[in-house]
């Protein structure tokens, strides 16, 4: 029995949470979620049942308004909830159900994400003993994002672009450099989209906290940066993982 695994403590928790699941799995609107109204009828029933309200007359479905949103079909949310909790391996999970890994991982995200929100000692309990130690394909990519960029704020001596001298040095913090040959200057990162971010001394710290899922409003603390300017940078470096081959791990990253 699932339930056993779970700490006494949290059952209403758990039990909450598979209710609020189960509706979303049937399809089960109580109310519209944006006025709160229940004078709503259904308009569509496949492939995703679709209410209109007669009161705010917006669309919306049984998983609007929540992480879970067209992430059909649905019933794979429960599934793979169970199986997390079980100790199952992403791997095997896609293997089980015929999807591909990053699937499973963004329904994964989307859990975690709802617990977060609504059932705060359940989600605790849930990414410590599950998220504790990243799955090895997560803690390779993670390992080679690290180096590429250490790399990259440790260059010594760059190619020149403008006349491929090696003979340059570094201008102040950033990835600027200047060639003592011809006297340009140039930026390692220009065909990049991390030329659009600043403070290359945050970069690492700012990689360690999305792999460790701390969420924007966090990281903006910690780092004492605008939310929307973490919400840029989460973007920037998600699309740099992918650039870099690490597909998987733009995927723990990225806020759905």
């Amino acid at each position: 029995m699932i339930d056993e695994l779970i700490p006494n403590e949290l059952h209403d928790e758990f039990k909450a949470f598979r209710h609020e699941l189960q509706k979303i799995i049937l399809q089960h609107a109580e109310s519209c979620p944006f006025c709160k109204k229940i004078e709503f009828y259904i308009i569509r029933s496949k492939p995703t049942k679709t209410y209109h309200c007669k009161n705010c007359h917006k669309y919306f479905t049984a998983s609007t308004n929540t992480p879970f949103n067209r992430l059909i079909p649905f019933n794979w949310l429960e599934t793979i909830f169970t199986s997390r909790i079980k100790n199952i391996s992403y791997t095997n999970i896609a293997k089980n159900l015929g999807i591909s890994f990053e699937k499973v991982m963004r329904r994964e995200r989307a859990i975690i994400n709802y617990l977060q929100t609504y059932y705060p000692l359940l989600h605790k309990w849930y990414t410590q003993q599950k998220q504790a130690t990243l799955i090895p394909i997560l803690a390779e990519q993670y390992k080679t994002i690290k180096a590429k960029v250490t790399a990259l704020l440790n260059e010594q001596n760059p190619t020149c672009i403008h006349c491929d001298s090696n003979e340059t040095a570094k201008i102040g913090t950033r990835t600027c450099y200047r060639c003592k040959r011809c006297r340009n200057s140039f930026n390692i990162v220009s065909n990049t989209s991390l030329n659009r971010i600043p403070k290359p001394e945050l970069w690492l710290q700012f990689i360690d906290l999305l792999v460790l899922d701390k969420n924007n409003s966090q990281i903006a603390t910690i780092l004492s940066l605008h939310s929307d300017t973490v919400h840029k940078w989460r973007s920037i470096w998600c699309n740099m993982m992918k650039y870099w081959h690490c597909e998987a791990l733009a995927t723990w990253c990225e806020h759905k």
